[in-house]
């Protein structure tokens, strides 16, 4: 099995409707950041949120946003610009918070909360509209979907990051 396909058949979001469906197509959400396009299997989040009170928290890097008060469960918040080490400045507000299914976060709560700058449209890709991009990165895959670049995050670096970072802090999920 080629990277491609493993990485499309890891992003299958629910049931579609035929066998047919099922191997060819994946529902995502699609995602405009100021640096970036992402794309994020359905699977993978949660909920789209409204902006919620981000509470910052002192000697965290700069790509730790805080934390939000999210469902009654403390929630840390990424920065996915700062993450992807471009030189994008800390965002004052997100127009959504993006809740991601993040299970292995070991020391807080199992999401973790990606500030978007946009509003994020749901989409079905087909297998072949993907290929892979050699752009290397530890956080991200990257693939071409119809000639445009895209990052797929990879949600368990993510975790491993923000729980040193919470471990650290001495941040629990209260």
């Amino acid at each position: 099995m080629n990277q491609t396909n493993h990485i499309v058949q890891g992003m299958e979001a629910k049931q579609l409707d035929n066998e047919k469906d099922k191997e060819n197509k994946v529902r995502c959400l699609t995602l405009s950041f100021l640096s970036y396009k992402m794309l994020i299997p359905n699977v993978s989040v949660a909920e789209v949120a409204r902006p919620i009170k981000v509470n910052p928290q002192l000697g965290a890097p700069d790509w730790f946003g805080g934390m939000i008060n999210w469902r009654e469960q403390n929630v840390p918040v990424v920065i996915l610009e700062k993450v992807m080490n471009t030189s994008a400045s800390k965002p004052r507000s997100f127009r959504r918070i993006l809740i991601v299914n993040a299970p292995n976060n070991k020391y807080c709560s199992p999401f973790i909360a990606l500030g978007c700058q946009s509003i994020p449209s749901v989409t079905v890709i087909e297998k072949e509209h993907i290929a892979m991009s050699n752009i290397d990165s530890k956080v991200a895959v990257y693939v071409k979907l119809e000639g445009e670049l895209y990052m797929i995050p990879r949600i368990e670096i993510l975790e491993k990051i923000v729980s040193n970072v919470m471990k650290n802090l001495e941040i629990r999920n209260t």
